[in-house]
């Protein structure tokens, strides 16, 4: 069995030097030096004693992530292509640090309740978990913790790494507008407080659109907004309705790409050409969407850049050691493709 002292005599350096490359600790170590004990090691296939390491550390070495499956949803899994992009970003980043990561996807409150409470982790991430879930979260968790795509106050101490959610939407409308459209509608993801202040991802992301159309004088009706769902017969029975009245429309904003494809999909089948005959713009930029048919015009998101910078910040809050409130949020950006037609008024 290849021991550490075996590599660092390989690489000529101190079994210190290859014992700090093996755990993370590079700060002090040149690049050259670390790629070459990392060659060495896969060359003798070196396998690391996971037992002895978390005795000497007093670390578990592993990270928990908990991705969010409400219960009696028939697809939203950890396959959805969003969670999908983040959890490989993530994978990566724990990776390199020469740590692990553990994976659960949790359909209840009480089982991640559960979960925090049993799990032998150094630290943990959050994705696709409500904010509201989070927050009560967060006043059990004795361990280091980030969260994503949450709504905390101001004077809550979290970590969290979310979108320009209302920015993003806000983009979205007024680009219909200033492509000459009027008659725009939404499709949410979720319920709602019409008359709350916007508090999660799908208030926030219909928040922008209200903006858009305030600004451009355009009237508000609760008539416009239809609600999409991860249940696929709520889901459908929304498509069906949407398609009724598609031509009350000239345009449709879904504040997700996945309904937005669906929605392409469903209309074609249906007789109704995109953009001739509405247009629409999503919200993600799915690795998918720009393979649709036509292009999906959408808002990027920033899924792998989100999941990059929460493992990030987990690592810098394992080794802060303290409560400190971040609020990180992805810059969106319009992607302009195929989906929406210009209106001549």
């Amino acid at each position: 069995m290849v021991t550490i002292k075996d590599i660092a005599q390989a690489a000529n350096v101190s079994a210190m030097t290859v014992s700090n490359v093996i755990h993370g600790r590079t700060k002090k170590v040149s690049k050259e030096t670390k790629e070459r004990i990392e060659r060495i090691m896969e060359e003798m296939q070196y396998v690391p004693n996971m037992g002895a390491r978390m005795l000497v550390q007093n670390q578990s070495r592993i990270i928990g992530v908990i991705s969010n499956v409400p219960a009696g949803s028939e697809r939203e899994t950890l396959y959805h292509p969003l969670a999908a992009e983040m959890i490989v970003e993530i994978e990566k980043e724990v990776r390199s640090r020469g740590y692990y990561m553990m994976l659960y996807a949790a359909s209840t409150e009480r089982e991640i309740r559960d979960l925090i409470h049993t799990w032998n982790v150094d630290g943990l991430l959050t994705i696709g978990i409500p904010t509201e879930i989070c927050r009560e979260l967060g006043k059990d968790m004795k361990m280091p913790a980030v969260f994503t795509d949450c709504y905390f106050r101001e004077d809550e101490i979290f970590r969290n790494v979310g979108t320009e959610d209302e920015e993003g939407a806000y983009q979205a409308a007024s680009y219909l507008i200033g492509k000459g459209h009027r008659r725009i509608a939404y499709v949410a993801d979720g319920p709602y407080d019409p008359d709350g202040t916007p508090g999660d991802v799908s208030e926030r992301r219909l928040a922008g659109y209200k903006r858009a159309l305030k600004e451009a004088h355009l009237p508000f009706a609760q008539e416009h907004i239809y609600m999409g769902s991860i249940h696929e017969d709520r889901q459908l029975a929304m498509l069906q309705s949407l398609a009724g009245h598609i031509f009350d429309y000239t345009a449709v904003i879904f504040s997700r790409d996945y309904y937005a494809l669906e929605a392409m999909d469903y209309f074609r089948h249906h007789g109704i050409w995109i953009p001739k005959d509405i247009s629409i713009i999503g919200f993600d930029d799915l690795g998918m969407s720009k393979f649709a048919y036509p292009r999906l015009t959408t808002v990027r998101q920033g899924a792998a850049e989100k999941g990059r910078k929460a493992a990030e910040l987990l690592f810098q809050a394992l080794e802060e050691k303290e409560d400190k409130k971040v609020d990180i949020r992805i810059t969106v950006r319009l992607m302009e493709r195929e989906t929406v037609k210009e209106i001549y008024v």
